[in-house]
């Protein structure tokens, strides 16, 4: 019988990245994004294109800028301490 050795990263994985001790602190993103794929594929979804940040962010950005030229986000002119100075202690009822 011949003896198999492995290093202990092998054995325990990247602390980074591995499973040693429960869940990676940082999982693999291009693993995920590929099963992400393939389970899309395996339940018959259409395969999607993965945007840019940067065009996700754009998009963002204008429905805001869209809402606020609507009047439906709140804006002001106030810095957070003139906020403070004006109303020190959040609402203690909220409209539901």
């Amino acid at each position: 019988m011949a003896h198999h050795h492995k290093s202990n990263k092998k054995v325990e994985g990247d602390p980074d990245r591995g499973h040693g001790r429960g869940m990676p602190r940082r999982p693999d993103e291009t693993e995920l994004q590929e099963r992400t794929q393939e389970d899309r594929r395996d339940v018959g979804l259409p395969a999607r294109k993965q945007e840019s940040p940067e065009r996700i962010y754009e998009q963002e950005s204008a429905e805001i800028d869209r809402q606020v030229d609507r009047g439906e986000v709140e804006t002001g002119d106030l810095t957070r301490r003139q906020r403070a100075e004006e109303d020190p202690f959040p609402p203690s009822h909220y409209d539901g």
